[in-house]
């Protein structure tokens, strides 16, 4: 399998001739050569390295999205283009709903410096483009149908291998971010800055005839700032908002969507909230488990994880309140993939991915648990479906 993060040692120099001699050409060629078997011993320890840290060649479940394929070289930039399809161009009839989506996610990491009182540290940055909707669908739910969207930019502090347990041979490895709010969603739900932590466990089985397996646990943490109580817009730009005070909020507007706003929705600056609630934090379980052939060329993964945000709490104000609301201040989901990854023989780290992914509500409508790598229940909303994506890395 192949190493996900590794750094270089320090290169390791011959003996220098005694004081009293001079060196000669054969003595030159003899430390050159020397040389030579100590960069071949530099290699073959990186290697050994990562296969200690352990890892998928699949980005997706690289410790903070970041495959450097064992180089030693201190800088690195990761690409992936990602294509996805929904599940609902399945669905019967009317149901049917085509999404088909885009994106381009750049990645940037640096190994930092080692110093002996601190561990080995990736630095890793990025942000992506994407568009979510290369056909038309009145399911699709962005503000610019068919237009690039730039994503939020987010910086990570990768510690690989921290820890390593020597009976068992798991690795730990750390991992902080930050995430600055760059896209458009983030900016009208006036999102300040999310941080985040996880601890990475991984576990990798000797080599068998067969190839060898990993097994990853990663629980992780995230909390949210903004800057108002809600996401919000200038009333002066949504019609609906322009008679938010009036007895008849049809007179004047003709303007889709038709939302009514209400008196209580308007702020003192001019602004209006819209409705939904922020996530202040999340937690979250992750685990996969994979099978990687001896030379690491094809691998075979799956990934389960389940999530629980944090709402912000209800305002208690009985204008405000519905009958139908539950008045739960959380939201569970959970998500899964199956995925097989090819490494393609090249001087570079190139890797094509696909599979299925899906991402849903813990339970349907009845309070049963739903199947977590496919939608089996609302086919038409686009939860589940298919993906392939290029990575490209130097």
């Amino acid at each position: 399998m192949l190493c996900l993060l590794a750094a270089g040692s320090a290169l390791a120099q011959s003996a220098p001739p005694p004081a009293t001699t001079t060196p000669s050409a054969s003595a030159a060629e003899a430390d050159k050569a020397g040389d030579t078997k100590d960069d071949d011993k530099k290699d073959d320890d990186t290697k050994d390295d990562d296969k200690k840290e352990g890892g998928s060649v699949n980005a997706r479940l690289a410790p903070g999205g970041v495959v450097t394929g064992g180089s030693s070289f201190p800088l690195h930039i990761q690409a992936t283009l990602d294509n996805s399809l929904g599940n609902a161009i399945f669905a019967p009839g009317y149901q049917q709903q085509v999404v088909w989506g885009t994106s381009l996610s750049l990645r940037m990491s640096a190994m930092l410096p080692k110093a002996d009182w601190a561990p080995r540290m990736l630095l890793s940055g990025g942000t992506d483009f994407s568009i979510n909707n290369l056909v038309p669908a009145s399911s699709n739910p962005t503000a610019y149908d068919r237009q690039i969207q730039l994503g939020d930019a987010s910086l990570a502090l990768i510690m690989p291998g921290l820890y390593t347990e020597a009976f068992t041979g798991i690795s730990v490895s750390l991992i902080t971010s930050a995430r600055a709010p760059l896209s458009l969603a983030s900016r009208q739900n006036n999102l300040m800055f999310g941080l985040g932590a996880a601890a990475q466990f991984m576990w990798n089985s000797p080599e068998t005839p067969i190839g060898s397996f990993f097994v990853q646990y990663t629980p992780s943490v995230r909390v949210n700032t903004y800057s108002q109580v809600g996401a919000t817009i200038p009333c002066s730009a949504a019609g609906p908002f322009r008679n938010v005070s009036s007895a008849d909020p049809i007179d004047g507007i003709t303007e889709l969507p038709m939302y009514f706003g209400r008196a209580e929705q308007v702020l003192d600056n001019g602004e209006c909230i819209l409705p939904g609630r922020q996530s202040l934090a999340s937690v979250s379980n992750s685990m996969a488990t994979g099978w990687s052939t001896a030379d690491g060329s094809h691998n075979v993964s799956l990934s389960l994880a389940w999530a629980h945000a944090f709402l912000r709490p209800l305002k208690n104000d009985p204008s405000l309140s519905s009958p139908f609301a539950s008045g739960q201040n959380f939201g569970e989901s959970n998500s899964g993939s199956v995925s097989y990854t090819y490494t393609v023989p090249v001087d570079f780290n190139m890797f094509l991915t696909g599979g299925i992914f899906s991402q849903q509500p813990v339970y349907n409508d009845q309070g049963q648990l739903r199947f977590p790598l496919w939608d089996f229940v609302t086919p038409a909303n686009n939860l589940s479906g298919f993906f392939f994506d290029v990575t490209v890395g130097i």
